[in-house]
Order: C-alpha cells, then sequence, then structure tokens
C-alpha cells in the first residue's frame, strides 16, 4: 500500500530527473507535470487518511454530519420506510482537500485552522492548487510554466502542509 512519503519521493525522483534533462538541455517538461501531480496525491493521501482513520472511531465522538463529513457521503433524512425520522448516510459527496484540512485542524487541532488560511504556506497551498487544476484539467486559454523551482517549492509546500496538520493535531513532527 502507497503512504504520503511513497508519493512525495516519486515527485522527487521526477523532478531529479528533470534537473538532469535540462542540464542536457533535453525538454523536461513531460517530467514535472507528474512531480507536481505526485506532490499533490501525497497531500490528498495524508489528509485522506487521517480522515479515514478519525471516521474508524466511536461513532460517540462526531456528530452525524462530521461522520458524513469524514466518510465523504450523503447525510439525508428518511421520512418513509424502517429508518423513517433518521439521518442515514448514503451515496458519495466529495469534499476539497481544503476543506478537509480545515476540518481536521479546527476538530482535533491545537490551532484555529483561520491561522494557518491566511499566512504564507496557504497562499502557496492555492498556487499549487491553482497550477495542479489547470492541470488535471487543461483548457486551451490557460498557459502553465513550469520550472524546476516552481516544482520543487510545490513539493515542499505539499510536505510542509503535511508536517504542519501532523503537529498541530498530534503534536508530533514526521520524518520524510
Amino acid at each position: 500500500m502507497r503512504e504520503f512519503r511513497d508519493y512525495l519521493r516519486y515527485a522527487r525522483k521526477y523532478l531529479s530527473s528533470a534537473e538532469d534533462k535540462i542540464q542536457k538541455q533535453e525538454d523536461a517538461e513531460w517530467l514535472l507535470i507528474p512531480a507536481i501531480i505526485l506532490a499533490w496525491s501525497a497531500m490528498e493521501s495524508f489528509v485522506n487518511n487521517r480522515c479515514n482513520d478519525l471516521s474508524s472511531l466511536p461513532s460517540d465522538m462526531f456528530e452525524m454530519h462530521e461522520k458524513a463529513f469524514l466518510q465523504e457521503k450523503r447525510l439525508r433524512f428518511e421520512d418513509s420506510g424502517a429508518n423513517i425520522g433518521k439521518f442515514v448516510l448514503e451515496g458519495n459527496e466529495y469534499q476539497a482537500l481544503e476543506n478537509k484540512i480545515f476540518f481536521l485542524l479546527s476538530k482535533m487541532g491545537s490551532h484555529d485552522a483561520t491561522n494557518l488560511k491566511g499566512g504564507a504556506l496557504w497562499q502557496r497551498f492555492k498556487s499549487f492548487k491553482d497550477v495542479r487544476d489547470s492541470l488535471a484539467h487543461p483548457r486551451r486559454d490557460t498557459e502553465i510554466v513550469l520550472t524546476i523551482q516552481v516544482v520543487n517549492d510545490f513539493i515542499e509546500t505539499a510536505q510542509e502542509l503535511i508536517q504542519v496538520i501532523s503537529e498541530r493535531i498530534w503534536k508530533m513532527r514526521l520524518d520524510f
């Protein structure tokens, strides 16, 4: 089973290969794109697995809507049948990565999530997200300039954000 460290390692390998190609004056963009996607996957892996871990805790630790959020399920009120008058979880209702991060920090973290949102790390995250979204959902009118430095910054942003989440929730530094 791959975990967030694997995705970060893969991203760094692609970046290193791109550096080698550039030194030889060869095209490297085809290596920079997967490095970005893999770094983003590292963050998603870390956050999604933390949400899964929390959703497996005793049910009385979370309200029904929080459980639905953690499991990315739709919360629906039953107005007929055996569960009439109750809320049930059904189907999928995917949550944005940033919303999951805010939930983790607000519910489990030692600091207010607003401290993160206004800071430099969050601004770098938003830039990272914009580029990743442009790569994952390409449009003809969107031009993305990728450099070794830009991609390296995104990989570092992913690692730093993972570290911040770990430190705020578990008060523990991770080894990468």
